[in-house]
This record gives C-alpha cells, structure tokens and sequence, in this order.
C-alpha cells in the first residue's frame, strides 16, 4: 500500500500575513494547538484569487522574538518554505524533509494550500500502521 502525503497531512492550514504580530500569532498557534504556520500574501483578480507562499513562521522562530509587537515579515523564514503535492508519496516527503532539515512541508494542489505535514504527522502515521 502506497501512502500518500493527502492520507495523513493535517487540515486545514491556519494562514497568516506578513503584517499580523508576533502576539497575534504566538496566541493564534496556541489556540489552534499548531506549531507552524505559511505567511501568503494574495492578489484578487476578478476571475481569481492567486495566494503566494511568502514564507513560513515557526513556533522555534517565535521563541527568539523579544518584542510582541514584531511583524512577522521580520521574524519568518522565507527561503526554506518547502513545498509537496498531495499525490506526492509519505516516503518522498520524509526524504525531502531530511535532505532539507526541516520539519515542515506546505501541501499544494493547483496552486491551493491543502494541508501541512509536520514531523509529528510522521510520528501519528507510524503509531497508526503496522510496521511489522
């Protein structure tokens, strides 16, 4: 049986923009119960709506802010924003989380965010599958 990244991915992605504060998303990822959260921007043409990937914060970022009242343009990671598709095998997503280190991935369809896979969402799949 062939897992795939959409069979165990967390949804749905709680999204940020650039100019929230680093209170107002130190208390949205506590409420939410998440770790990581992708920073988009977007633009409205009339046919769509085109979201961008501006970067991702993490709960390790937050922790080295000082001031509540930073922008999260200031405290994101905006190179390392790793990107899968939902048809993407588990076994591709963990290699390109080890050969990046890192413990995110953002989850794309069409251009649409659909979920995020953690390193904890790696953890549930092997305590829910029978490994031998």
């Amino acid at each position: 049986m062939r897992i795939q990244v959409k069979d165990f991915m967390s949804t749905p992605v709680t999204t940020a923009i650039g100019e929230d504060s680093v209170h107002d998303i130190r208390t949205l990822m506590k409420e939410k119960g998440i770790h990581a959260i992708p920073i988009i921007s977007y633009t409205n043409d009339k046919l769509k709506v085109e979201i961008t990937i501006r970067g991702i914060v993490t709960a390790t970022d937050l922790n080295k802010v000082v001031h509540e009242n930073t922008t999260i343009d200031d405290v994101m990671t905006s190179s390392n924003v790793y990107v899968v598709h939902v048809d993407s095998s588990a076994q591709a997503a963990a290699k390109m989380m080890l050969r990046y280190n890192v413990h995110h991935l953002v989850v794309m369809e069409e251009g649409d965010i659909k979920g995020m896979i953690s390193s904890l969402d790696f953890v549930k799949l092997v305590a829910e599958h029978s490994l031998g």
